[in-house]
């Protein structure tokens, strides 16, 4: 297999880690202009075949000179910083859905489909989603590729059995669409650790490297997870992480939720059915034992590496190999 040379930009730590054991050769943008999207390596170490670049002069000229095979973005200012480049080829990833619930977001949802037709039309682009419900709230063909979550390591000692845990960054900021109200009702009656970069936040917990984040977040034995449609899928990368280490889910009802309740975790509807569903966890080692199990078989199932290395290593061939570089679809 040929190795790639691919320029992708830092907007996603874990899903570029994940996507590195591709083995090909990337360059990350870090900054642009005056934007600093800095890796942060207290929650993944860079891999040995990722390069953090920034988006300077040099760059450019490579861009130009058409030295990467392919270009992968992450979000619509990627495709508006990339627009002058045509003799790219590029990979556009739907990491979030176009949000119509509101009018607002439906305006800004509807911008973002311009751009992202603009740019299908007149460069060399193809569409990857990492989920079946982003894929269709774009309305595009192309492929779902569903991220693959790292193992963390075992789940530390006899202990976390009383522990809660929340992973998310910027949760004052994203508020709704992270379920801080739900968050904040339930800290009332429960001691939820909040793990990640999130300042003025009651029960936040900032790791200072990856080691930390890692003892942190494997020391609880319980995940609770507040996201619901329309704000995103009934999972993320840290829920999946928490599955995989064999912990307990509490999640949100969600229809793109991987968790049965009973089964592989425990879903609720509301606040009262969530403050039921924790208490009945909290202390019953053999329930949270099961359940855990239980979530970690079924994503080293439906999430493995291997399922999702063959489908992005499809859509970089795809890309880097199918038809003239003149040709838009």
């Amino acid at each position: 297999m040929k190795s790639l040379r691919i320029l992708t930009f830092n907007h996603h730590e874990a899903y570029l880690c994940s996507l590195a054991e591709t083995g090909h050769d990337f360059d990350v943008v870090t900054r642009y202009k005056s934007l600093d999207l800095s890796w942060n390596e207290s929650s993944h170490p860079v891999p040995d075949n990722i390069r953090l670049i920034p988006f300077d002069d040099d760059l450019k000229r490579r861009l130009h000179n058409n030295e990467y095979d392919i270009v992968v973005c992450h979000t619509i200012k990627n495709l508006l910083w990339l627009f002058s480049f045509w003799n790219c080829r590029f990979i556009f990833v739907a990491h979030i859905p176009l949000f119509r619930y509101k009018p607002m977001l439906l305006i800004k949802s509807l911008a973002k489909k311009a751009v992202w037709k603009l740019f299908k039309l007149s460069h060399f682009a193809r569409f990857v989603a990492v989920s079946e419900f982003k894929r269709s709230s774009w309305h595009e063909q192309g492929d779902v590729v569903v991220l693959s979550p790292k193992y963390l390591g075992p789940l530390t000692g006899d202990g976390g059995y009383q522990s809660i845990a929340v992973v998310c960054n910027d949760l004052a900021t994203r508020r709704e669409e992270l379920g801080l109200p739900l968050i904040r009702s339930l800290q009332k009656s429960f001691a939820i650790s909040v793990i990640g970069k999130n300042p003025g936040i009651d029960g936040a917990v900032q790791p200072a490297n990856f080691d930390e984040f890692k003892s942190c977040f494997n020391s609880h034995r319980i995940y609770l997870y507040t996201i619901k449609q329309p704000y995103g899928d009934g999972y993320n990368t840290a829920m999946l992480e928490a599955m995989r280490m064999g912990m307990a889910i509490v999640t949100v009802e969600n229809p793109s939720s991987p968790i049965i309740h009973g089964e592989n975790g425990l879903v609720f509807c509301d606040a009262d059915q969530a403050s039921d569903c924790l208490r009945a966890l909290l202390g019953n080692k053999e329930l949270v034992d099961r359940l855990g199990r239980n979530a970690q078989k079924y994503v080293e199932d439906y999430f493995s590496s291997r399922l999702f290395l063959q489908g992005w290593q499809a859509a970089l061939d795809n890309a880097a190999f199918s038809g003239s570089r003149k040709r838009n679809y």
